[in-house]
């Protein structure tokens, strides 16, 4: 089955395309033309940062995001839902925690990147943006899991664990 690119995962994708072409670029310059780019590795570190914070977001969009599946085929479906809940909340709760962290540093980091005169803070704003969305995806998860019946609970949590995903 095809799936389609969803708008969220764009930035990642974008981000994903930039690394694997400054990657090559650098292969090129360093193995082929025996003169290698100075900037490319550190952006190419800066790139690979910011894209895994925007590939968290697919996860959790996709419900991907590490849980103890046993503890939900274990339990009743008495329980199944509160459950859900907390481990969702959880998730909203880290996310948060990681965005006002993010952000702290954005405003308090005062050095520069080595290669190229930016300041290191808009690799850590970016960042702070990733993990802002990955928060408002978890927020609208735990709400959707809030109006499920615990058989629908379950039967998402089967059907993601089973690779078929909670689109």
């Amino acid at each position: 089955m095809r799936q389609r690119v969803h708008w969220s995962d764009l930035p990642a994708l974008v981000l994903f395309v930039a690394l694997a072409g400054v990657v090559l670029l650098q292969f090129v310059s360093r193995y082929v033309l025996n003169d290698s780019v100075a900037w490319t590795e550190e952006i190419a570190r800066y790139l690979l940062i910011t894209s895994a914070y925007f590939g968290s977001l697919i996860a959790i969009r996709r419900g991907g995001h590490v849980f103890l599946e046993i503890t939900f085929r274990r339990t009743s479906d008495d329980n199944v839902k509160a459950l859900a809940l907390l481990s969702e909340l959880s998730v909203v709760v880290f996310h948060v925690v990681l965005v006002v962290l993010a952000v702290r540093l954005a405003f308090v980091a005062d050095r520069r990147m080595i290669s190229i005169d930016l300041p290191k803070s808009i690799v850590y704003a970016v960042v702070a943006v990733a993990l802002l969305a990955a928060t408002i995806v978890a927020v609208h998860r735990l709400l959707q899991r809030a109006r499920m019946a615990p058989a629908d609970i379950r039967r998402a949590i089967e059907e993601s664990a089973a690779g078929e995903g909670a689109e």
